[in-house]
């Protein structure tokens, strides 16, 4: 990985620099990832190490409580190994956040490094209900698919398997817009949202989610059911041109901040398109403060996705530590394996990593 000198000058900032609040309407968020991971291959392929950094600033303006505006944007150096498992034929990659490749031409709009740019009213409806409209430049994951212990890369689990649903091809960095209704702890969310193909086709995306939170056995339940489709350009089984569809389940049980659980199952309703048929995963995450390392936290988990096509399955399991530095720096050290059976061939990976993550 070739470090330029924009990563240089950033190396040599003291921590505190990448922080502002400018006032109370006017904020900076700053956000730096550095990651290196080793793959050990089991058949057939040499051992690779790459390292990748990546800085994200947000910049979020809210000049009343109801209106508020949003841009984020990302620098990164190297691509880690990302291409070198696509390369190799896998399908999924080991480190899922948007590196130097990523922000270049994002899909294939002609934009660089600008991830979001959104606007967002929110309409107070008596005192319980509410309904917030966010347009714009916008990231899908932010609305579908979310979860308190499975949905950041940059802190959390790092495999594309465990960040979000790989059947659903959630759209990321793309003109939408999406609707969120509140009321107590019930929401539905809505969402569209219009993007490319990796061929180059243009194609619209359509996603409703139901979410409910309740407490339950001392802790805090968190339930999203959704569902998804997109309009006919991707390619089916037969070379022909066709839509995705399928539904899907994100929840997360946390118990005063202790111990949490998560699961997702996603299912293919149109399997004449996408890799897989079926998903299932889930895991569990324990904080520090049950053995004196408050801040710490410890994550183990599993993924199975059943193949489409020349795809059989695909077996994930991945598990993390994270040390607190302080209240800005987290050190990770993270493992992983990697199974994906195809016909007539298996790839297989044990993937060591660790991660530095500054954010204010």
């Amino acid at each position: 990985m070739k470090t330029n000198r924009f990563w240089k000058k950033l190396l040599l900032l003291p921590l505190y620099a990448g922080a502002l609040e400018v006032n109370e309407k006017l904020s900076v968020d700053f956000s730096f990832t550095a990651v290196y991971q080793h793959a050990e291959f089991l058949k057939g392929f040499s051992d690779k190490g790459c390292g990748s950094l990546v800085t994200e600033i947000g910049l979020n303006f809210h000049p009343t409580t109801e209106d508020e505006f949003q841009a984020t944007l990302s620098l990164a150096g190297g691509d880690g190994l990302k291409k070198t498992f696509g390369e190799k034929g896998f399908l999924l990659t080991p480190n899922a956040d948007d590196l130097e490749s990523d922000l270049k031409d994002i899909n294939s709009s002609g934009r660089n490094y600008l991830l979001e740019a959104w606007y967002k009213h929110t309409f107070k409806v008596g005192k319980k209900a509410s309904v917030e409209f966010t347009a714009g430049i916008i990231d899908a994951t932010s609305y579908i698919d979310t979860n308190e212990y499975a949905n950041d890369e940059t802190t959390q689990f790092m495999n594309e398997a465990l960040v979000n649903n790989p059947l659903a091809s959630l759209p990321s960095y793309d003109w939408g817009i999406a609707l969120r209704g509140s009321v107590g702890n019930f929401a539905l969310q809505g969402l569209f949202m219009s993007s490319k193909t990796q061929e180059g086709r243009n194609y619209n995306y359509y996603a409703v989610q139901v979410e409910r939170n309740s407490s339950v056995a001392q802790g805090t339940l968190n339930f999203r059911v959704y569902y998804y489709r997109t309009t006919k350009d991707f390619p089916d089984n037969n070379g022909e041109i066709d839509y995705l569809e399928g539904i899907g389940l994100s929840a997360d049980w946390g118990f005063e901040n202790r111990l949490g659980l998560f699961a997702r199952m996603g299912l293919n309703t149109h399997p004449s398109t996408g890799d897989f048929k079926s998903l299932l995963s889930g895991g569990v995450a324990l904080e520090g403060t049950l053995w004196g390392r408050k801040g710490d936290k410890l994550s183990v988990g599993v993924a199975y996705l059943k193949g489409n096509n020349d795809t059989k399955d695909v077996r994930v399991l991945e598990s993390f530590y994270s040390f607190e530095l302080n209240k800005y720096a987290t050190l990770t050290v993270d493992y992983q394996r990697d199974i994906e059976r195809f016909v007539g061939k298996k790839l297989e990976a044990n993937i060591y990593g660790v991660r530095l993550n500054i954010a204010f």
